[in-house]
């Protein structure tokens, strides 16, 4: 059976507002993103002092909260607590980053390429997995993962 499912568009509008002695200075930046294949968007509860995966983008083919790395066009993730951080875990076959998102916080993914180390003009390693660790009490996780 053939697929009926054509490829679409994914459209990312980001907009910054900064307000300073009655001065205000706006950024807005869109960007699209051609071919998408599969979007996943979930909300998950990170239970207290437990680490989850978020998903998995070492795949070979999409499944379950797995997809290709080669395929990773954009990723958000967003702390949804009003009160407590969550740790992001991101892991590739040569080691992690661990970096901290506060409450309402976000991070953004725009490629699977990676490097663990001093970057010397190229990248050896490619995102594998995506965690997040409640540290101090459970929180809610929102993410948003694109492939094309």
């Amino acid at each position: 059976m053939a697929s009926t499912l054509t490829p679409t568009s994914f459209k990312i509008n980001i907009k910054e507002e900064q307000v300073v002695r009655n001065n205000i200075v706006t950024y807005e930046v869109s960007h699209t993103i051609e071919n998408v294949t599969n979007v996943d968007h979930r909300i998950l509860t990170c239970p207290n002092t437990t680490s989850i995966d978020l998903f998995n983008i070492n795949g070979v083919n999409p499944g379950a909260g797995t997809f290709p790395s080669s395929s990773l066009q954009y990723a958000r993730i967003t702390n949804l607590d009003d009160t407590y951080s969550v740790a992001i875990i991101m892991s590739g076959s040569q080691g992690n980053f661990t970096q901290e998102l506060p409450p309402y916080d976000t991070i953004f993914i725009a490629s699977s390429n990676i490097t663990g180390s001093n970057f010397d003009g190229s990248f050896g390693d490619d995102l594998e997995k995506i965690q997040a660790y409640a540290i101090s009490s459970s929180v809610d996780v929102e993410y948003t993962i694109v492939n094309a």
